[in-house]
C-alpha cells in the first residue's frame, strides 16, 4: 500500500508539472519542455522571470532578463547570474500581492532544494492572476494525461531526493481565500453552518446561515431564498459526487466536499444575475425606458457605464438585440455579456448623437463670429459627422454658411443642412483648386460633379468653361469662387457661345455685300442685332462700304489668300473708324464755317477765337496778331467777293480722310459728292486761311525778336575773344617747364639774399641768441613739470589707486587667463613662468618636509620591527608556558627518561597533537596570520567586499551583510572602523551604479543591496538616536493633540459627520449613508471639515518637515556622504540627467527609506517612548501616515490628479515644499570629505596604538573563505592580486578540526564560536617606484622651455626656436643660471634635481633651443604630445604646473603639520613598543629565573661550594644515545661513542647553555645553546638539529632532558 501511495504522489506531481507546463506557455506563448524535464530547465530562471515580465512588466522589463535566449546556459551551464532571474520573478509576484506563504526560496530552485514548493506556487500564482483577470484558468489534467512507468518511477527517486511533504494542490484556495483581514474562525464556521443547512433542505434555515454577516456574504435579496437553496443543493450535490469518484488519498481536504466561501457567493451571483436578466426582459416586452433602466441597474448586472440620459437608446438597442435573438430562435432573456454590448453601443450612438450636436452647436457659434479659422477646425470634427473638407477653402465655407445661417428661419443650420451645404461646397473647393492649379481634366470631372449642382454644362464648352472661370478669378482677384460664381460664369459662356453662332451668320451676309459693293445692303447687314457690331450710323455706309472693302483687301495681301474675310472685330474696328473719320471732318467743316463767318463780321477778337480752335488744326496762331489776321483775310475774301459769288449752299473741304461736302444752311455734311454740286466761291478754304496766318506770324516774330538778335551778336563777340585767350593759355601751358624754372630763380634769388643777410647777423650775436633759447626752453619746462607734480601731489591718493587698480587689473586679466584659457598666450605664460622657481623658503620647506617624512618612514618601520620583536616574544612566552605545561604531564607520568619510554616521551613532548587555529605551531600559526592578513585586506580595501556584494544575490548579500561585514568593520564602533565602512558603502554604490544601473530611475526601483546595508546600518546601529532627536519632538506633539483629526477623504467625512449628528441628535439622519465622493462634495459641511483638515494637514507637515530640516546637522554622517557619493555618481554616468532629477533619488534615500518609515511607524524605530503594552491608537497612524504622503509627495514632486480632486488646492503646496526639500537635500549633500570627517590620511593606518581586533565566527570565517575563493578571479583578475596572493597562501577552506583542533562539543556549537584576529597588514605602503622615461623628459623639456621663456621674448614658442639669441640674453641667461646653481648648493642632497637637470642648467641658450625641438620631437613619439598641437600642449602643462604651485604650497604647509602630528602619535606609540618589549624581556627573563629557581639541590649546593663555577652535566655519547638525545655522529662508529663526552654548561644568562665535546679526554669544539632557539625549532616543527655540523640530536628529548636538569619540575 505505501509503494501504490507514493507512486499515486509521483503521478499526482507529475499531472500538477504538466498543468504548470500547460498555463505557463498559454501565457509565455512558446513552447517548454516536458513535464520530466521542467524542473531542471526552470533552475536558470528565464522562463520565470519572463512569466514575471508577463503579468508585471514595469517591475521585470526585458531587458533586465539576464541570458534571455538561453545561449550561455546551453554553453556553459548553470551561472550564478541567473538567481537574478528568480529574484525578479520572486518581486514581482510581491508587487502583484501573491501572499508571501507561496514564495519559494531562490535556492529552492537554482540548487534545485524544493521543486515541488516552485510548481506549487505557479498553481497559486495561476489562481491568483486568474482571479486578477491577469492571466488564463489553470487546467485540472488529474488523471487525464498518462506517463510512462519508467517517467513515474523517476520521478518518486527525485521526489525521495528532496526528503519533504509533498505541499497540498487542492488547498491553493482556501489558502489564497485565508489570506483576507478578516477572522478566518468565523467565516469557516458560517461556511459550514450554510453546507449543513443547504444538506438539511430547509430554505428558512439557508436563508439564516447565508444572512450570517460572518459569512461575508454579498448582494442577498429575500425574494430569491428558495432559489439560493435550490441551486446550492444542486452544486453541494456535485462537488460531493466529484469527490467521491476521485482518487482516495491519505489526506483529504474537507472542502473537496464542502462548498467554499467564494463558491457560494458565485451561485449567489449567478441566481442574482438570472433574476435580474429576466426583469430586463419584462421591462423591454413593456417597452418603457424607466423600468428598463431600473432593471439595468441592479447590482446583480454589474453593467458599467448606464447613464439615465441614454434610455431611450438602450430601449433601441436592446429591443433590437433581443429581436434578433428570437429570429435565430433564441427565446432566453439576453445573457450580461449581450445586456453590456448592447449598453456599450448605444453608449456609443448616444455619445455619438451627443457629439454630433455639439459639434454643429459649435459650427453655428464660429460661424456667427469672424474667424474662419475657428469653422474650420469645428467642421474638421469628425463628431459633426460632415463630408470631407478642405482646409484651404476655410473662408469660402465660413461666408457661403454664414450667408445660409443667416437666411435660416431660426438663426441656426442643422446637422443635414450642413451637410449639403458643406458638401456643395467642398465640391465647388475642389474646381477652385483645379483652376488654381490650371488642371483641365480635374476641373472637367469637379465641375461635372453631381455633388457641385452646376446646370446647363455642355461638354463642348468645358475649355470655355475654364478660361471665362481663370479670367473671372483673376478679375474679381478673388482666391474662391462661389457657387454662384460659378454658375454665373457658366451661364454667361452658355449665352456667348450662342451669340457667336449668330455671329457667323452675320459675317456671312455682309461678305456678300461687301462683295456686291452695295452700301445698302451692307448697312442692312451691320444693323442686324445678332451682329453685334456698336454705333452703326446709316449716314456713313457708303465710308462703312469704303473702309470695309479697303480692310478686306489689306488683309488679302498680308495674308496672300484673295478669299479672306474679315472678322468681327476688323468690322467693328472699320465702322468706328468710319464713324471717327465722319465726325472729325464735320468738326472741321463746322469750325471752316464760323471762321468765315467771323471774317465777314469784321470781328478780330472772334475770329482769333474761331482760328485757334482745335477742329482748324492752324500752325503759328499768335494772339497778338489778330488784328493783322483779320485785315488779310477781309482783303482776301474782298478779292473772292470781286471774282463773283456762286451762291452754292455746299462748300467742299479737303481733310486727311478724303473729301468732305458740306452744307452751309442745313450744317450738314457728307462724303457722297451731292448732285449739282457747285462749290461757293465766297468760301475761305482752310489752305487759303493758313497761308494767311503764317504770312502774318512770320513778319511779326521777327520784330519781336529784336533785342534776342543783338544778344546773339554780344555773345558771338565774346566766343570770339574766349578763343583767342585760350590759344594764349595753351601755349603757356605747353611752356611750363621754361615758366616755372624762371619764376624758381628769381624765388631762389630774392630768398638767398635775405638768409644770408639773417645769418650774418645771428653769428655776429650768436652767444645772445644761445642764452636766451636755453632760458626760455628752460622757463618752459620747468613750469610745466611744477604744474604736474603740484597735480601728482594733490592727488597723490588718486593716482596710487589708479595705477594699483590698472597693476591689478592687468594682473587679474592675465592670471584669468592663465587659468581659464585652454591656450594662454605665450606672453601670459612668460609673465608668470616666475613663480616656478623656488625661493629658500620653498627650500627649507621642502627640506622640513622630507625630513619629517623620512623620520615617519622611519618611525613607521622601526614599530613594524617592535611589533614582530613583539609578536616574537610573545610567541617565546607562549612556547615556554606551553613547554612548563608538557613538562609536568611528561613528569606525571614518567619518573625516569629511560630507553623503554623515550618514543613515548618523545610523542608526549611534541607540538603537533595541540592542533588548532592558535595553537603554538609554525603551521597553524602561519595560518592564523594569513587569515588576519586577508581580513586586514578586505577591511581597508572595499573595492572587494564591494564586488562580492555585488556577486551575490540581493538575499543572500543581506544575509551577507548581516553576518559579516558588520562583524568585520565592528559596527563601526571606532572612527576607524567607521571611515572603512562607510569607503565600503560608497564604493559598492558607486560599483553597482557603474555597473548596473543604465538610467538613473533604476536606482530607486532597483532597490540596491548598498541602500539596505546603510539604511539598516544608519537606522539601527548608529542611526537610531539621530532618528530620535530629529523626528521626536514634532511626532510627540502630533501624537499628543488628541483632539487633531486628518480625514481627507470625502465619504469618511460625510460618514462622521452623519454618525456625530445622529449621536448629538439621537434621530437618524435624512441623508442617506452610502453615496459617492462627488455627492458627498455637494455639501458645505463636508467641503468645511475638508478644508478644515487640508489647512491642519499642511501645519502638521511643516512642523515635521521643519523639524527635519533645523535638524540637518544631527543626520548620521555616513548617510550625507553616501547621498552625496549617490549624486555625484549618477551626474558622472549621466551627465545629460537633470539636477532636479538627480535630488530627486537622493531623497528617495534620505528621506523615503530613511525617515519615511519612522514616521509611519514611531513605535517601531523607539523615535517616540511608548509605555508596554499600549500601542498607537489607528488615528494617530492615520494621521502620521497622512503627513508622510504629504512629504513623499512633496520629495518627489508628485501631485494630486485625478484619483483626488479634491485634494487639487494641496498641489501649490506641494510645488513649494519641494523647493525647499531641494535647498536640504542639497544642504545634506554639502560635508567634508571621510578624511577630513575622520581625520585620516595615509599614514592612519601606521599610527594606531592598539593593532584592530575583529570578532569572527567560525562558520563566518569558514564562509568568507568559501566565497572568496569562489569568485577571486572576478575580485582579483591578476594573479598577482594582493587577494589572490593571500587565499594561494591559504589553500583551500580548512575544515572544522583543523580550525579548533580536538575540543569537545556538538558540531553547531562549534560553528557558532567566535575567534579574534589581529588584523595587520601583510604588504608595505612604502615602495619606491622609478619614474618613467617619458615623465623625466617631459620635465626637462618643461624647465628647458622655462629657462628660454624668461630670457627671450616672442609671440609662440616656434618663433623664440627661430629667433637667434644676443649677446645681453646670454648675459642674462648666465646670470640666471649662477643664482640657480648657487640655490642647488644650499639645498640638501636629498632634495637636489636630477642630475640630468643641473646639466641641462649649463647649456648655453642656444643649445637649450636645440635640446628643446629634439625633446618635442621625442615627447610626440612616446604619445605625450599629440602633434601638430605639441607646442600649445607644453605650454598648458606650464600654465597648469604655474596654477598649481599656489595649491602644492598650500598642502605643503597642511602636510607638514600632519607629518607632525603623525610623527608626534608614532613616537607615542613607538614609547609604548618600546616599554611593551623591556615588559617582555623582563618576564622571559623571570619565566626563565623561576624555571631555574628550584633545580636541583646539588646544582645548588655545588655552586655554593665552588663559587663562580656554574653547574653543568656530562653524558658520554653512549648514554645520549641510550636515551634517544643523540641519533648519530657523522664519520663515528657508534662503537667510540663511550671515548666521547659531552659536557653541557649553564651560561651567565638565563636560558643559555655551552655544549662542550671531548674525544679520549681531549677537548674538541663548542657549541652555544639557548633554550629558546630549542623551543623555536619544536614550535616550526623541526624534530632534529645538528650540533658541531656532525652530530644529530633530537630536539623533543633534549628540551626534555635541560627540564628535567636544569629546571624545576
Amino acid at each position: 500500500m505505501d509503494q501504490q501511495r507514493i507512486q499515486n504522489v509521483a503521478y499526482q506531481y507529475l499531472c500538477r508539472l504538466e498543468e504548470a507546463k500547460r498555463w505557463m506557455e498559454a501565457c509565455l506563448g512558446e513552447e517548454l519542455p516536458v513535464p520530466t524535464e521542467l524542473e531542471e530547465g526552470l533552475r536558470n530562471g528565464v522562463w520565470l522571470a519572463k512569466l514575471a515580465h508577463h503579468f508585471s512588466p514595469n517591475t521585470t522589463p526585458l531587458r533586465k532578463i539576464y541570458d534571455m535566449d538561453q545561449n550561455r546556459y546551453k554553453a556553459q551551464g548553470l551561472q550564478f547570474r541567473h538567481t537574478d532571474n528568480i529574484n525578479h520573478w520572486r518581486n514581482a509576484m510581491v508587487q502583484v500581492g501573491l501572499p508571501t506563504i507561496f514564495h519559494p526560496e531562490t535556492t529552492d530552485i537554482y540548487d534545485r532544494k524544493n521543486m515541488p514548493r516552485a510548481v506549487y506556487c505557479i498553481h497559486a500564482l495561476s489562481m491568483y492572476l486568474f482571479r486578477l483577470g491577469l492571466a488564463p484558468q489553470i487546467q485540472d489534467l488529474y488523471g487525464k494525461v498518462q506517463f510512462t512507468e519508467e517517467e513515474i518511477n523517476n520521478m518518486k527517486l527525485e521526489l525521495d531526493k528532496y526528503g519533504i511533504q509533498m505541499p497540498s494542490f487542492s488547498k491553493i484556495g482556501g489558502l489564497l481565500a485565508n489570506e483576507l483581514s478578516v477572522d478566518q474562525a468565523a467565516v469557516h464556521a458560517a461556511v459550514l453552518a450554510i453546507n449543513e443547512a443547504v444538506v438539511q433542505g430547509d430554505v428558512g434555515a439557508t436563508a439564516l446561515a447565508l444572512r450570517n454577516p460572518n459569512a461575508m456574504l454579498e448582494r442577498l435579496q429575500g425574494a430569491l431564498m428558495a432559489v439560493y437553496q435550490e441551486m446550492l443543493q444542486q452544486a453541494r450535490t456535485a462537488k460531493t459526487h466529484s469527490a467521491a469518484t476521485g482518487c482516495s488519498r491519505a489526506e483529504k481536504d474537507m472542502y473537496e466536499e464542502y462548498l467554499s466561501q467564494t463558491e457560494i457567493q458565485d451561485n449567489i451571483n449567478k441566481v442574482n444575475v438570472r433574476s435580474a436578466v429576466e426583469l430586463v426582459d419584462e421591462a423591454l416586452e413593456s417597452g418603457q425606458e424607466v423600468p428598463l433602466f431600473s432593471a439595468l441597474q441592479l447590482p446583480a448586472l454589474d453593467l458599467q457605464g448606464l447613464r439615465v440620459e441614454h434610455s431611450p437608446w438602450y430601449l433601441d438597442q436592446l429591443t433590437s438585440a433581443r429581436q434578433h435573438c428570437l429570429e435565430q430562435g433564441c427565446v432566453d432573456p439576453l445573457e450580461p455579456e449581450d445586456l453590456q454590448q448592447s449598453i456599450n453601443l448605444a453608449n456609443q450612438e448616444a455619445l455619438c448623437s451627443n457629439n454630433m450636436q455639439d459639434a454643429v452647436r459649435c459650427i453655428n457659434e464660429a460661424l456667427q463670429r469672424a474667424d474662419s479659422r475657428q469653422t474650420l477646425r469645428c467642421l474638421l470634427n469628425s463628431d459633426a459627422m460632415l463630408p470631407d473638407v478642405l482646409p484651404f477653402a476655410a473662408a469660402l465655407y465660413h461666408q457661403q454658411l454664414q450667408l445660409l445661417q443667416r437666411q435660416h428661419p431660426q438663426g441656426e443650420l442643422q446637422q443635414e443642412e450642413l451637410y449639403v451645404a458643406v458638401e456643395m461646397l467642398t465640391a465647388v473647393a475642389m474646381v477652385n483648386q483645379a483652376l488654381e492649379a490650371k488642371d483641365l481634366r480635374s476641373f472637367c470631372f469637379s465641375l461635372r460633379s453631381l455633388t457641385a449642382g452646376l446646370s446647363d454644362i455642355h461638354d463642348d464648352l468645358l475649355h470655355r468653361y475654364f478660361e471665362e472661370l481663370l479670367g473671372l478669378k483673376s478679375r474679381t482677384g478673388r482666391v474662391l469662387l462661389t457657387w454662384n460664381q460659378l454658375q454665373e460664369g457658366i451661364t454667361s459662356v452658355n449665352i456667348t457661345a450662342e451669340e457667336d453662332q449668330q455671329r457667323v451668320l452675320v459675317l456671312e451676309l455682309l461678305q456678300q455685300a461687301l462683295a456686291g459693293g452695295d452700301a445698302r445692303e451692307v448697312l442692312s447687314a451691320l444693323l442686324l442685332p445678332s451682329s453685334g457690331v456698336e454705333d452703326v450710323v446709316p449716314a456713313n455706309a457708303s465710308r462703312y462700304l469704303h473702309l470695309l472693302t479697303h480692310a478686306q483687301r489689306l488683309k488679302a495681301q498680308r495674308n496672300g489668300d484673295p478669299r479672306v474675310e474679315l472678322s468681327l472685330a476688323d468690322i467693328q474696328e472699320a465702322v468706328r473708324r468710319a464713324n471717327q473719320q465722319t465726325q472729325r471732318a464735320m468738326k472741321g467743316a463746322l469750325a471752316l464755317a464760323a471762321v468765315n463767318q467771323a471774317v465777314k463780321e469784321g470781328r478780330a477778337n472772334q475770329t482769333l477765337r474761331v482760328l485757334r480752335l482745335p477742329e482748324m488744326a492752324l500752325e503759328g496762331v499768335a494772339p497778338e496778331c489778330s488784328a493783322a489776321y483779320q485785315k488779310q483775310l477781309s482783303s482776301l475774301l474782298s478779292i473772292k467777293a470781286q471774282r463773283g459769288d456762286s451762291r452754292s449752299p455746299w462748300v467742299q473741304s479737303q481733310t486727311a480722310d478724303g473729301v468732305f461736302y458740306f452744307h452751309l444752311s442745313r450744317l450738314e455734311g457728307n462724303w457722297d459728292k451731292p448732285q449739282g454740286f457747285t462749290h461757293n466761291a465766297l468760301f475761305l478754304t482752310n489752305q487759303e486761311i493758313q497761308g494767311v496766318v503764317s504770312s502774318v506770324s512770320r513778319r511779326r516774330g521777327w520784330e519781336e525778336k529784336e533785342d534776342l538778335l543783338v544778344l546773339l551778336q554780344a555773345r558771338s563777340r565774346g566766343f570770339l575773344l574766349r578763343q583767342r585767350l585760350s590759344s594764349r593759355l595753351l601755349y603757356l601751358r605747353s611752356q611750363g617747364a621754361a615758366a616755372t624754372t624762371i619764376q624758381s630763380h628769381w624765388r631762389r634769388v630774392v630768398q638767398q639774399k635775405a638768409y644770408r643777410q639773417r645769418i650774418q647777423f645771428l653769428y655776429g650775436h650768436w652767444r645772445a641768441v644761445v642764452k636766451i633759447q636755453a632760458g626760455l626752453r628752460m622757463v618752459l619746462a620747468r613750469r610745466r613739470y611744477r604744474a604736474r607734480l603740484r597735480y601728482f601731489r594733490d592727488h597723490v591718493g588718486a593716482i596710487v589707486k589708479i595705477q594699483a587698480f590698472f597693476r591689478a587689473s592687468r594682473a587679474r586679466e592675465e592670471y584669468r587667463m592663465l587659468v581659464h584659457s585652454t591656450t594662454p598666450p605665450l606672453a601670459v605664460v612668460r609673465k608668470f613662468v616666475h613663480l616656478l622657481e623656488t625661493g629658500d623658503g620653498d627650500i627649507m620647506q621642502e627640506a622640513e618636509l622630507l625630513h619629517l617624512r623620512q623620520e615617519v618612514v622611519t618611525t613607521i618601520r622601526s614599530n613594524r620591527q617592535l611589533e614582530a620583536d613583539l609578536d616574537l616574544m610573545d610567541l617565546k612566552i607562549g612556547l615556554l608556558v606551553r613547554n612548563r605545561l608538557t613538562l609536568q604531564e611528561v613528569v606525571s607520568h614518567c619518573k625516569k627518561l629511560t630507553k623503554k619510554n623515550k618514543e613515548q616521551l618523545a610523542d608526549m613532548m611534541a607540538l603537533e597533537r595541540s592542533k588548532g587555529l592558535k595553537a603554538l605551531h609554525k603551521r597553524c600559526r602561519d595560518r592564523l596570520e594569513t587569515y588576519q592578513h586577508l581580513f586586514y585586506l578586505l577591511q581597508t580595501q572595499p573595492l572587494y567586499l564591494a564586488q562580492l556584494i555585488f556577486l551575490m544575490p540581493q538575499t543572500k548579500s543581506t544575509r551577507f551583510m548581516e553576518t559579516l561585514v558588520f562583524s568585520l568593520f565592528n559596527y563601526g564602533s571606532d572612527s576607524r572602523e567607521a571611515f572603512l565602512l562607510l569607503q565600503l558603502f560608497t564604493a559598492a554604490l558607486r560599483y553597482e551604479i557603474r555597473l548596473k544601473v543604465e538610467q538613473p530611475q533604476e536606482v530607486v526601483t532597483g532597490n540596491p543591496t548598498v541602500f539596505k546595508m546603510l539604511v539598516s546600518f544608519y537606522r539601527h546601529a548608529r542611526g537610531q538616536n539621530a532618528l530620535r532627536q530629529i523626528l521626536g519632538s514634532a511626532v510627540k506633539d502630533v501624537l499628543n493633540d488628541g483632539a487633531l483629526s486628518i480625514r481627507t477623504d470625502p465619504l469618511d467625512i460625510y460618514k462622521t459627520w452623519i454618525n456625530q449628528t445622529e449621536t448629538k441628535t439621537g434621530t437618524k439622519s435624512s441623508l442617506p449613508y452610502d453615496v459617492s465622493a462627488e455627492e458627498a462634495l455637494s455639501h458645505p459641511e463636508v467641503r468645511r471639515r475638508l478644508d478644515i483638515a487640508i489647512i491642519n494637514l499642511k501645519n502638521l507637515t511643516d512642523r515635521v518637515f521643519t523639524a527635519i530640516t533645523t535638524n540637518l546637522y544631527k543626520l548620521p554622517y555616513g548617510l550625507r556622504y553616501t547621498a552625496k557619493v549617490l549624486r555625484d555618481a549618477l551626474h558622472s554616468k549621466f551627465p545629460e540627467a537633470r539636477q532636479e532629477e538627480l535630488y530627486k533619488i537622493v531623497g528617495n534615500l534620505v528621506y523615503y527609506r530613511y525617515m519615511n518609515p519612522a514616521i509611519v511607524a514611531p513605535d517601531g524605530f523607539d523615535v517616540v517612548e511608548i509605555s508596554a503594552g499600549s500601542t498607537l491608537l489607528p488615528e494617530q497612524r492615520r494621521v502620521l501616515g497622512s503627513i508622510a504622503r504629504m512629504l513623499q509627495h512633496a520629495a518627489a514632486n508628485k501631485h494630486f490628479h485625478g484619483d483626488s480632486p479634491h485634494l487639487h488646492n494641496l498641489n501649490e503646496y506641494i510645488s513649494h515644499t519641494h523647493g525647499r526639500f531641494r535647498k536640504f537635500l542639497q544642504a545634506v549633500c554639502d560635508v567634508p570629505e571621510p578624511e577630513e570627517r575622520f581625520n585620516m590620511d595615509e599614514y592612519s593606518e601606521m599610527v594606531i596604538l592598539n593593532k584592530p581586533v575583529v570578532y569572527i565566527s567560525i562558520s563566518e570565517l569558514l564562509n568568507t573563505h568559501t566565497l572568496l575563493l569562489e569568485h577571486q578571479e572576478a575580485l582579483g583578475p591578476s594573479p598577482s592580486d594582493p587577494l589572490r596572493v593571500l587565499l594561494a597562501e591559504l589553500g583551500g577552506v580548512p575544515s572544522l578540526e583543523e580550525l579548533l583542533g580536538d575540543s569537545g562539543g556538538s558540531s553547531a556549537d562549534q560553528y557558532k564560536m567566535e575567534v579574534s584576529l589581529t588584523l595587520t597588514s601583510r604588504f608595505d605602503v612604502f615602495n619606491d617606484q622609478d619614474q618613467s622615461d617619458s615623465r623625466g623628459v617631459l620635465l626637462s623639456t618643461k624647465q628647458l622651455i622655462v629657462d628660454l621663456l624668461r630670457t627671450q621674448s616672442g609671440d609662440s614658442l616656434s618663433q623664440l626656436l627661430r629667433t637667434s639669441t644676443s649677446r645681453d640674453q646670454e648675459l642674462q641667461h648666465g646670470w640666471m643660471m649662477h643664482r640657480r646653481a648657487q640655490r642647488d648648493a644650499r639645498t640638501p642632497d636629498k632634495m637636489k634635481r636630477n642630475q640630468s637637470l643641473v646639466a641641462d642648467g649649463n647649456l648655453s641658450l642656444e643649445e637649450k633651443k636645440r635640446k628643446i625641438a629634439r625633446s618635442l620631437r621625442r615627447l610626440e613619439a612616446l604619445g605625450v604630445l599629440t602633434p601638430p598641437d605639441s607646442e600649445a600642449q607644453i605650454l598648458q602643462m606650464i600654465a597648469k604646473d604655474i596654477r598649481h604651485q599656489r595649491l602644492y604650497r598650500q598642502r605643503r604647509r597642511a602636510d607638514m603639520l600632519r607629518l607632525k602630528q603623525t610623527l608626534s602619535s608614532l613616537q607615542e606609540k613607538s614609547s609604548a613598543h618600546s616599554q611593551q618589549v623591556d615588559y617582555y624581556s623582563q618576564y622571559i627573563t623571570s619565566c626563565l629565573d623561576s624555571l631555574t629557581a628550584s633545580s636541583k639541590k646539588r646544582f645548588h649546593d655545588y655552586s655554593k661550594s665552588s663559587g663562580k663555577k656554574r653547574p653543568s652535566l656530562s653524558y658520554s655519547a653512549a648514554r645520549l644515545q641510550e636515551k634517544g638525545v643523540l641519533l648519530e655522529i657523522q664519520d663515528l662508529p657508534s662503537t667510540q661513542f663511550k671515548n666521547v663526552m659531552f659536557d653541557i654548561v649553564a651560561g651567565q644568562q638565563t636560558g643559555s647553555f655551552q655544549v662542550k665535546t671531548r674525544f679520549l679526554g681531549i677537548e674538541m669544539e663548542e657549541f652555544p645553546l639557548k633554550y629558546q632557539d630549542l623551543l623555536q625549532l619544536q614550535y616550526e616543527g623541526v624534530a632534529v638539529m645538528k650540533m658541531f655540523d656532525k652530530a644529530k640530536i633530537n630536539v623533543n628529548l633534549l628540551i626534555f632532558l635541560l627540564n628535567k636538569k636544569f629546571f624545576k619540575k
